[in-house]
């Protein structure tokens, strides 16, 4: 559920795509992709794995072009979509603006291609990857060294999302474990 302006936060809040079935939930798709979830995806070496460049986000290392399209019926884009497995984190623009706006540190961009069902490119999404450094307004989450699908905050960033309507997210008090 998300806390809007004024509900009582902690210091820190975990913030991640929606992922109920009506939100559009992406994975990575392009030359060679298995159709079983969860196969080996391979380049055309046949032994040098796709997914650690699809982790880190270094596409332009592939021999081939990949891009992010749905793999459930959901219609609706939020303002960060959902990856399933894997740890990218997809942002709107308004969601960008925002952080922008505020000066928000902790963060980097880079460019993503999002498509939809039938195929069409959607506009408006960046690829989104923490970048903390001590007293970074956005962390890991449980202090992790890699990317993860959620990420933690500070106030001051929901403030500044919900400022910009880049609301529809999943926010929720941050407890460590």
């Amino acid at each position: 559920m998300p806390l809007l302006k004024g509900e009582h936060l902690s210091e820190w809040v975990r913030i991640q795509a929606r992922s109920k079935r009506n939100y559009v939930w992406l994975d990575v798709y392009g030359q060679g992709k298995p159709k079983i979830t969860g196969a080996p995806w391979y380049m055309p070496d046949g032994v040098t794995s796709v997914y650690p460049f699809i982790e880190d986000w270094r596409p332009e290392e592939l021999p081939f072009p990949v891009w992010l399209a749905p793999y459930n019926g959901g219609k609706t884009y939020g303002d960060m979509l959902w990856t399933g497995g894997i740890t990218l984190k997809i942002a709107s623009t308004r969601f960008i603006e925002a952080l922008c706006a505020a000066e928000v540190t902790g963060y980097r961009t880079f460019d993503v291609e999002v498509r939809d069902h039938a195929g069409s490119p959607v506009e408006g999404y960046i690829g989104f990857a923490t970048d903390p450094s001590p007293g970074s307004d956005i962390q890991n989450l449980y202090d992790q060294t890699g990317q993860n699908y959620a990420f933690i905050a500070t106030r001051r960033v929901v403030e500044a999302l919900h400022d910009h309507g880049a609301d529809q997210l999943d926010i929720s008090p941050y407890t460590p474990d």
